[in-house]
Parts: structure tokens; C-alpha cells; sequence
């Protein structure tokens, strides 16, 4: 009967969440070489070549720095996919005169192994009377054998409050 319980706690600790996973070794720690900090300063810096690509339209920095299943969900909704957005880049459909973040805060995942980014950015399109946009995003950033690659990126536009409500 023992080996039974043996077994039961096993997997009990197995579906746990948190701390009977941190044991498990199919969990992917993040290495000793890198502590958060080193990671969260590696992220800040793929998001500022990934802001100056995007405003360049600089498509083999961009195709490096993206997973290939990337998936880009714009502020109105329209998804795009990685070969959708490098392409509408190459081709000049998309230009900006500004692209930045404002700020951007990384949380580690899975054991280091993806990272959340989040923040407000800002961009002006490369056209006549465009306007400023700002925005918040999220981007999911995952660690692969040959670093780290954005696969998901969402926005948001931030519209300013409405002072009164027109349905008065």
C-alpha cells in the first residue's frame, strides 16, 4: 500500500501550482549565469532595437528578433501575421516618423524561460497631417536556443477621458 501513496503524492505535487513545480525537472529554471535583473536589461534592450527597427523598417532585424509563429494584434483589432507585418513594412505601407516606448516593464515567466512586456508606447505615421497615438502594449518575448524572440504583441489606443457622457 505504500508504494501506492508514494505514487498519489507524486502526483499531487505535480498538479500543484507553484511550489511542487519548482522541483520538477522538466521546468526550465533560469540559469545561475543569469539573474533577473541581467534578463529584464536584455529585454529592455531587444524592445529598443525592435522600436528602432520597426521605425527604420528594418525587416532582417525585425524577421531575427521574431518567433516564427509571431502573431501582431493592432489597436483596432486588425491581426497580422509575421510574413503580414514584415511585408506591409517592406513594401512602405507602413511608415512612422515616431515609434517609441514610453516606458516598458518586464515580468519573468515560466522560470525565466518567457517574459511579459509592458508599457505605453508612442508613433506618428510618415503621412500628411498625421496625428500623435499613443498606445499600451503587451508582448510576450520567449527564450529560444538562439535568444530571445518577440511572439506576440497586442495595443491598445489610450484615448483621452471623455469629460461628459453623450448619451446625456
Amino acid at each position: 500500500m505504500k508504494p501506492l501513496i508514494g505514487i498519489a503524492l507524486c502526483l499531487a505535487i505535480q498538479l500543484l501550482p507553484g511550489a511542487g513545480h519548482a522541483a520538477l525537472p522538466n521546468v526550465r529554471p533560469v540559469p545561475s549565469t543569469d539573474t533577473p535583473a541581467h534578463v529584464q536589461s536584455v529585454l529592455q534592450s531587444l524592445e529598443r532595437q525592435r522600436s528602432n527597427a520597426i521605425l527604420q523598417r528594418d525587416t532582417a532585424t525585425l524577421r531575427n528578433l521574431m518567433d516564427r509563429l509571431y502573431s501582431h494584434v493592432e489597436s483596432r483589432g486588425r491581426a497580422r501575421s509575421k510574413t503580414e507585418l514584415l511585408t506591409s513594412l517592406d513594401r512602405g505601407d507602413i511608415r512612422f516618423r515616431v515609434y517609441e516606448n514610453e516606458t516598458a516593464e518586464v515580468q519573468l515567466l515560466d522560470g525565466g524561460g518567457a517574459a511579459m512586456v509592458t508599457g505605453i508606447f508612442r508613433s506618428v505615421l510618415a503621412q500628411p497631417n498625421a496625428k500623435l497615438f499613443r498606445g499600451r502594449f503587451v508582448r510576450i518575448w520567449v527564450r529560444q536556443p538562439d535568444g530571445w524572440k518577440n511572439t506576440y504583441h497586442q495595443a491598445t489606443e489610450i484615448r483621452p477621458a471623455q469629460t461628459a457622457c453623450p448619451c446625456d
